[in-house]
């Protein structure tokens, strides 16, 4: 029986893909395979689409959850006056505005043009100077509290995908303001399609998050993100101990047993990703909580509870140290405490 002739394959570029397409590399029938891979769109190409899919599923004032676990939207009509937050480890985009967040007495401002990559658990202060309903502070947030974000970071360098910049040496870093990467944005933009397909969000979720972990593991911000997942993922594990556990007692000699570390590396550690001493931290923790209830109408005595203080009279001295103002005058108006620099540390320990 005869073989078929074999005959020089003809190609085409696919407008949609802009990739190489063959079309008749098999006898008699067409078939699509795609032999150069997809060049990432550039964030401008990007950005109008994200700001689109913000505006359908972030129609009000606030934060939204989506469909997509880990993913939350943002949409700011209004001045956000300088308030406490706990920011989870995660990577936020704004395409629109400004926000401005304190950490270790520095404020970092991101925007367009930058991404704000918070690599560990944190207790900041933050504040939107300039939204309105017409021109409205739009964003997301990832969360990067993922084992799937270890799992790539693990294959990444295990073929040297990540480069010598992407080594996961030197200290953690907790806060980063990084220019924007094209690659991160456009493998959000993939992400946030889904949320329009619930059938293709079944099937590609997890390949979809994965390339976005991938993309930022690659870029500027990931480089903080890999110091953490590596020797520092150690202290990580300590700081989400603190936070889980941060209406209990909490010992130091503990704190660095869980992360593998003597009490003085621990310490040196910990002070280095934070700014704050392991205690400093705790107590910043629990005092950032406590605002935060106090600002939503739960009473000092209550909040102090709540938040492990025994002693109400010990909560307001420590309070009023930090914010710069009582916890009662803090529930009436919390713009009261702005800093001018950054929110004061709690009292050495």
């Amino acid at each position: 029986m005869g073989g078929i002739a074999a005959r020089p394959a003809r190609y085409r570029r696919s407008p949609a893909r802009n990739s190489a397409i063959c079309l008749d590399f098999m006898p008699d029938r067409l078939s699509l395979w795609t032999f150069a891979p997809r060049p990432p769109y550039a964030a401008d190409m990007s950005r109008p689409q994200i700001r689109q899919v913000l505006l359908r599923h972030a129609p009000a004032h606030g934060t939204a959850p989506t469909a997509i676990d880990g993913l939350d939207l943002i949409r700011v009509t209004r001045p956000v006056p300088l308030v406490p937050s706990l920011y989870p480890a995660s990577l936020c985009l704004l395409v629109d505005g400004r926000k401005r967040v304190y950490f270790r007495g520095e404020a970092h401002t991101y925007g367009e043009g930058t991404l704000l990559c918070c690599t560990m658990p944190l207790p900041v202060k933050a504040e939107v100077p300039d939204a309105r309903p017409e021109a409205p502070v739009l964003g997301l947030m990832i969360s990067l509290d993922d084992p799937a974000l270890v799992e790539t970071l693990v294959a990444a360098e295990a073929t040297g995908g990540l480069g010598p910049e992407g080594d996961a040496d030197g200290s953690a870093e907790g806060l980063v303001v990084a220019p924007e990467d094209d690659a991160v944005v456009d493998a959000i933009h993939r992400l946030l399609q889904l949320l329009d397909d619930p059938c293709a969000r079944s099937v590609l979720v997890d390949a979809r998050r994965r390339e976005f972990y991938f993309a930022l593991l690659r870029s500027e911000a990931g480089r903080a993100v890999c110091r953490t997942m590596g020797p520092a993922r150690n202290l990580a594990r300590a700081l989400a101990h603190i936070h889980a556990h941060i209406t209990e007692p909490l010992a130091v000699d503990d704190l660095a047993r869980i992360a593998g570390m003597s009490r003085a590396a621990f310490h040196r550690r910990f002070k280095a990703a934070t700014g704050l001493s392991p205690l400093q931290f705790i107590k910043a923790v629990r005092l950032n909580n406590a605002a935060m209830m106090l600002a939503g109408g739960v009473g000092v005595a209550e909040a102090a509870g709540q938040v492990g203080y025994g002693s109400p009279s010990q909560f307001s001295r420590e309070f009023r140290r930090l914010y710069g103002v009582a916890p009662r005058q803090w529930a009436r108006n919390p713009a009261a405490a702005r800093p001018s620099t950054g929110p004061r540390s709690p009292s050495p320990a």
